[in-house]
């Protein structure tokens, strides 16, 4: 791993990230072939006592995807048949007791509040079944950790496994362009616990990431160890740390040079955990490296329309990346030694974030 020459390394683990989230943006859109009814990944589950879940949709139907020809998103409110065994949260589902539900999977068209149904505009509802247990294990699925290896190898590698997923994402959302699905190859896996994989690839067609989205919420864990961080362990990575902020677990391996950290995306109108997979070559002492003060070495500034970001030689190379105050990724730039002058088109406060240290809210 060692003799492994990647270019761009500097720049990857926060534009990989907010790619991420970009992705997730788009993925209210997706994704699949339209068809008379949604396609879910599966219409018969079961689910742990306690865990809140999610539902990933597989394909739209013409309903749907002729509402987001011109929309951006949709709001989804789940419905139990029976709340005493499955309670609902709107856009998510718990199973309180050991016993069996039918829940109503209702689409909706978003209100005036982003990710709130108007109760008016119901475009679609799916049924399905849920048998809530005591426990339900999990296996982890593959993932691929081969940092530099090149795209061809590790499609293929991925897709003897799982269904290519790119071409229907892209046919599903004509508001995403060829330049924002570039990074990634998607993996469509056909399992209720993890229906979707995607790698993300550098200019040079690279493997730096690999994430894996989860339906249920707890299988991550949150500020404490997990299934799947006992999974990892067993493959070699320790957990040094809780994120602060979301208290997803931090996991390292020194040996494939590997950081394991959890997120949250936003997709079908439901908020998805996932898991990351990324080249780190640098081994975190701690939890503090993912959630570290602002960088000392960056002057922020604003005025005229842009901001301006003096930096030192220590941090050129490092991507700084301009979002607004809700999340959404305006800019992503690639620091140079010195003044680095970045325009805006917004008037609102923008967060600016440089590498992996804290974000910092400037306003313009």
């Amino acid at each position: 791993m060692s003799h492994i020459t990647i270019n761009l390394l500097k720049s990857i683990n926060i534009t990989m990230r907010k790619s991420l989230l970009s992705l997730g943006l788009f993925m209210s859109l997706s994704a699949g072939m339209a068809s008379a009814q949604s396609v879910l990944v599966s219409d018969n589950i079961n689910v742990p006592v306690g865990d809140q879940n999610h539902m990933f949709i597989k394909s739209f139907s013409e309903t749907v995807k002729s509402y987001l020809e011109t929309k951006p998103r949709i709001a989804i409110e789940f419905v139990s048949s029976n709340s005493t065994v499955v309670e609902s949260g709107g856009p998510w589902f718990r199973g309180l007791k050991k016993g069996n539900a039918e829940v109503r999977m209702q689409i909706y068209e978003e209100s005036s509040m982003k990710d709130y149904p108007n109760y008016e505009k119901m475009l679609e509802e799916v049924v399905f079944q849920v048998s809530v247990k005591d426990e339900v294990p999990a296996t982890l699925p593959k993932y691929f950790t081969g940092w530099g290896e090149q795209r061809s190898d590790v499609s293929a590698a991925m897709y003897e496994l799982y269904e290519p997923f790119n071409e229907t994402f892209a046919v599903m959302n004509p508001s995403m362009s060829e330049e924002d699905l570039a990074p990634f190859e998607l993996g469509y896996t056909g399992d209720y616990e993890y229906p979707l994989v995607y790698s993300y690839f550098n200019e040079d067609g690279q493997l730096l990431a690999y994430y894996i989205v989860t339906n249920n919420a707890n299988r991550i864990g949150y500020k404490s160890e997990s299934e799947v961080t006992a999974a990892l362990e067993q493959d070699g990575y320790e957990l040094f740390g809780y994120e602060e902020s979301m208290g997803m677990p931090a996991l390292y391996n020194k040996d494939t040079q590997t950081l394991v950290t959890g997120g949250v995306v936003t997709m079908q109108g439901q908020y998805f955990r996932y898991l990351a997979f990324e080249y780190e070559p640098e081994n975190p002492t701690g939890i503090n490296g993912l959630t570290a003060e602002p960088d000392p070495q960056a002057k922020v500034t604003v005025g005229d329309g842009c901001i301006t970001i003096i930096a030192t030689d220590k941090i050129a190379g490092k991507t700084v990346n301009l979002y607004t105050m809700g999340g959404q990724l305006l800019k992503s730039v690639r620091l140079a030694a010195g003044t680095n002058t970045i325009s805006v088109d917004t008037t609102k406060p923008v967060m600016v974030k440089v590498g992996r240290n804290q974000t910092v809210k400037v306003v313009k």
